[in-house]
């Protein structure tokens, strides 16, 4: 149960997050337009796990809205695909977050660069997520608060520790993408300065 409720809490603020991002209110100057597909996708997970999170309200209200929605989408083809493709979404959440990272290394002026910086992004966010679905909810059972409490915090801990490792090791591409146009800047100068003086002493022997 504690995973049930803090799958619905990281769904519900990393659906959030990616629908600012998708719809450029966060970072507007990078190509987040496949987060909102990823949005929609966490937005169904979300839904799915209200249906049974063991609170007789949130079931209720998640099973009217699927209920809702299965009829709409039966009387319509178009809403039938859209469906078909949220469904797909909710299934390659972590997918579509690395074709979106695909899309930025495509599209930017840099590519080099940008895709150390991407590679640092997504590595950072498997490995601190792997990390924490094994070990995340032992250490929040250790703390004394309250049982009620502890999926929250579980689920809130899980989000901020994603977005935080996948910041850090995105600027941490970033420096190491820097330092290696850097380095292949400076080899470029010294073979510039080698070659003239190469021919200089050519012309003298």
């Amino acid at each position: 149960m504690t995973t049930l409720v803090a799958g619905i809490i990281q769904n519900a603020l990393f659906g959030g997050r990616n629908c600012l991002l998708g719809t450029n209110v966060l970072s507007p100057d990078e190509n987040n337009q496949v987060r909102l597909l990823v949005s929609a996708g966490q937005t169904a997970n979300l839904v799915q796990g209200a249906r049974h999170c063991g609170n007789s309200v949130f079931e209720k209200i998640s099973d009217k809205l699927v209920n809702v929605g299965e009829k709409v989408v039966q009387n319509d083809k178009f809403l039938g695909k859209v469906a078909k493709v949220v469904d797909f979404a909710s299934k390659n959440v972590n997918n579509l977050i690395v074709v979106s990272s695909g899309i930025k290394v495509l599209t930017s002026d840099d590519k080099q660069s940008e895709f150390i910086s991407q590679m640092g992004n997504v590595a950072g966010m498997f490995a601190i997520e792997g990390w924490m679905k094994k070990n995340l909810a032992k250490y929040i059972n250790k703390l004394p608060i309250n049982n009620k409490l502890k999926p929250i915090l579980e689920g809130i801990v899980f989000v901020i520790g994603s977005i935080s490792g996948s910041t850090i090791c995105y600027n941490i591409g970033k420096k190491v993408a820097a330092k290696l146009k850097e380095d292949s800047a400076e080899s470029a100068q010294t073979k510039e300065i080698q070659q003239p003086v190469e021919k200089s002493i050519n012309i003298k022997s």
